[in-house]
Parts: structure tokens; C-alpha cells; sequence
């Protein structure tokens, strides 16, 4: 590089070998999104999610990182890639995907396709096409040979479509040691980048009631079944769509036939919430429901069952989001600020009070079933911005010490 260059003219070329790296790399971008599409990844199928891992590490095999692998029994063992910078103990930049799918192997859903501009596959942009962005993020900044300056960190997970029981905890350690987040799941439609998203709490409603036979049940017939009925209608009554609260009973269970008094029945709740403060109060709301009882001679016991606390749109996370845009307007590249009512593991990193942003990835829809597609474009599209927005950041003073 041209000692005499000014600092806008060295951003200038930067960006113009990061544009020539994509370009060049496309064909390579589309072949490893195949192989990761056409290896099934289900949440529970641990030797298909370690296939995933292998393709990756073999990916960025030369790019300069250094790979620690976190074992598991169960999920598939969890991916971090590091740089070298890393070693020295200054905050980082940590990237991140998972690499399991929803997808259970005997899915028909089982096809690549690529065609008329759109891609189509299990887990195309949820969120396997979000890894291939991240993993050419990276080397195309190793392509500027910016990788041996820049701490970063790129924490692929095996379990996020179940809610990340095993990565959880290694979600906050790494976000205890970073200085701001960027996670690829899929962009919107409109380029949608996410500075929020709602948080979700589930719920287990077990109501207990009296058995008896039908036909001799009288006016104090103890029915699990009915009181469960009441509390469903004021479960459903606190949904508040004005401040963004949803209260979904989804299953209910009870009962051992027609003739027979149920003395147990069973409701599944989803919440969502886009404060703390709403989630706090609409446990404390369902928790109160629970303990009154309309049917004599029932009671009920409502159970945490888990979730993710709200990422919430904050001044941070804006910061971050701006620096994103700038970068998105200079390659002429749609890109529009956006809360998501559903969870990932940005709610997570959310907790550590750093910078996160997420739908970095490529842009499409219909995921979670079989019309999951891509918009072909936005996959080389979404790596010039990421790895232009990586620039702008260490720009900024970032990785400074």
C-alpha cells in the first residue's frame, strides 16, 4: 500500500478490494451455502451439525484464525474462531450464527435450488446462508490483511433453534469480553438491519381439579377442565398490542373422556414482550390469574418454562446501526432499521450492555418452512457491507487498545 496515501484514500481502496473479493469470490460463496444447505443440521442431530462445523473450519482453514472447539455430548460441538489480536486481551468484535436448523432428517425439505435469482433450501437464510456472509466477511478482510489488527470473534452455535441450552453461558462470557456484536441471521425483505427484539417467556398452566363420573357430577363438579377454560379467556385478555405484549395460550391438554370429570388439565403459554418491565408485569398479571380459582375446588400452579429477556432498542445498539447505514448508502445498498418480535441470540448478548446488531445475513423469507428462499444478489451484497461496516468500526478507534 502507497505510504503517501490519505486516510480517505486508503478507506477508498479497501473497499474497492473488498468489492473485487466478492466479486471474484461469488461462485465460492454459492458452493459452500450448497454444502451447508445439503447437510442436515437438525438441533438434535449432532453428527449432522458437526458436518456443518468441519465445512466452516475447513472454510477459514487460511485465513489466519484460530479455532477452539467447545465439546458436547448431546448438541453439536460449538464453534470459536479467533484472530490472532484476540490474544492480547482487548475487547473484540464478536460475529455470530448458528449452525443447527429446524429441519428433522426426514424432512421432504430436503433440496438446493438455485434459480432465477432467488436460492432455495432448509436453513438457506435461517441461517446458513447468514454463516457463509460471516465466514467471507472474514476473509475477505484477510484478503486486506486487516485480520492480524482486528480482534474478532466468530461464535457459531449448534442450538439456537432450541433456545441455546448449551451456548447460552458462552454467549455472555464472550460478550463480557467484546466491545459490540454483530449476529447474521437473515435481513428482512426491505433491508431490514435489527436494533431490537422483542424478549420471549414460555409457560406451563397446570390446573387440578376433583374426578368424578359425569352423569352424577352436580353443582360442585370440579372440573380441571373448565376452570382451565376461565383462565385461558384472562390469559387471552392480556394481550396489549399498543405497548407490544402477546400472550398466546398455543396447547392445552386434560381429561380422559367425555364421561369423566378432568381433574388435571394443561395450557402452554407463549409471551412477548418488548421491556423488562412488561415481562415482569405480565408474569406478575398471569401469576395472579393463576391463583384465583372461578370453578370451586380447582386450583393451578403456572411454571417458568424458559425464554430470552427483550433486546431493547437502545442508543447503542442506534450508534452501531448509523455507522451500518453510512456504510450501506456508500455501496448503494438498501438498509432500514428494524424491532423483530422474533428471539435469537442477540437477546442474549443484549444483557451485557454492549452494542449489538443483527440480520446482518442475507435477505429473504419463508423460513421455518419449506418456501425458505433467498434473494441470490443479497448474499455477496451482505458481505460488502459487513466487511466495509468491520472497516468503519476499526476506523473509528476500534481495537485501539
Amino acid at each position: 500500500m502507497p505510504t503517501n496515501c490519505s486516510p480517505s484514500t486508503d478507506r477508498q481502496v479497501m473497499r474497492e478490494r473488498i468489492d473485487q473479493f466478492c466479486r471474484r469470490e461469488e461462485g465460492g460463496m454459492f458452493r459452500l451455502l450448497q454444502d451447508l444447505v445439503l447437510q442436515p443440521s437438525f438441533s438434535r442431530f449432532k453428527q449432522g451439525v458437526d458436518a456443518v462445523g468441519a465445512r466452516l473450519a475447513a472454510s477459514l482453514e487460511t485465513s489466519g484464525m484460530e479455532l477452539e472447539t467447545v465439546r458436547q455430548s448431546e448438541f453439536g460441538d460449538h464453534l470459536l474462531f479467533r484472530t490472532p489480536a484476540c490474544r492480547d486481551g482487548r475487547p473484540a468484535l464478536l460475529l455470530f450464527g448458528h449452525m443447527d436448523t429446524v429441519f428433522p432428517l426426514d424432512s421432504p425439505f430436503n433440496w438446493y435450488k438455485d434459480q432465477d435469482g432467488t436460492v432455495s433450501g432448509p436453513g438457506v437464510i435461517d441461517m446458513k446462508g447468514g454463516l457463509v456472509a460471516a465466514v467471507y466477511t472474514i476473509k475477505a478482510l484477510a484478503e486486506c490483511e486487516l485480520l492480524a489488527d482486528i480482534p474478532l470473534t466468530l461464535l457459531c452455535n449448534s442450538d439456537e433453534e432450541i433456545g441455546s441450552p448449551s451456548s447460552t453461558t458462552i454467549f455472555q462470557a464472550e460478550a463480557g469480553r467484546s466491545l459490540a456484536a454483530l449476529g447474521f441471521e437473515c435481513g428482512g425483505l426491505g433491508g431490514e438491519v435489527v436494533t431490537g427484539r422483542k424478549g420471549r417467556s414460555g409457560y406451563r398452566l397446570i390446573v387440578t381439579g376433583r374426578a368424578g363420573h359425569a352423569a352424577s357430577a352436580g353443582a360442585d363438579k370440579a372440573s380441571a377442565i373448565l376452570e382451565l377454560a376461565h383462565k385461558v379467556i384472562a390469559l387471552e385478555g392480556l394481550n396489549d398490542p399498543g405497548r407490544g405484549i402477546v400472550v398466546n395460550v398455543g396447547v392445552i391438554d386434560g381429561g380422559i373422556g367425555p364421561n369423566t370429570v378432568s381433574d388435571h388439565a394443561v395450557a402452554e403459554i407463549d409471551t412477548r414482550f418488548l421491556t423488562r418491565a412488561d415481562a415482569e408485569a405480565t408474569a406478575a398479571r398471569m401469576a395472579g390469574i393463576a391463583s384465583h380459582s372461578t370453578v370451586a375446588g380447582t386450583t393451578a400452579a403456572l411454571q417458568y418454562v424458559g425464554g430470552r429477556p427483550p433486546m431493547e432498542q437502545n442508543s447503542r445498539n442506534s450508534g452501531l446501526y448509523q455507522l451500518i447505514r453510512a456504510e450501506a448508502d456508500k455501496l448503494h445498498l438498501p438498509c432500514v432499521e428494524e424491532l423483530r418480535s422474533g428471539v435469537s441470540d442477540a437477546n442474549t448478548i443484549a444483557q451485557l450492555d454492549i452494542p449489538v446488531v443483527d440480520g446482518m445475513g442475507p435477505i429473504g423469507d419463508g423460513d421455518h418452512s419449506d418456501r425458505e428462499y433467498m434473494l441470490r444478489q443479497s448474499l455477496p451484497d451482505r458481505v460488502r457491507l459487513a466487511a466495509c461496516s468491520i472497516l468503519s468500526i476499526r476506523e473509528r478507534g476500534f481495537g485501539s487498545g
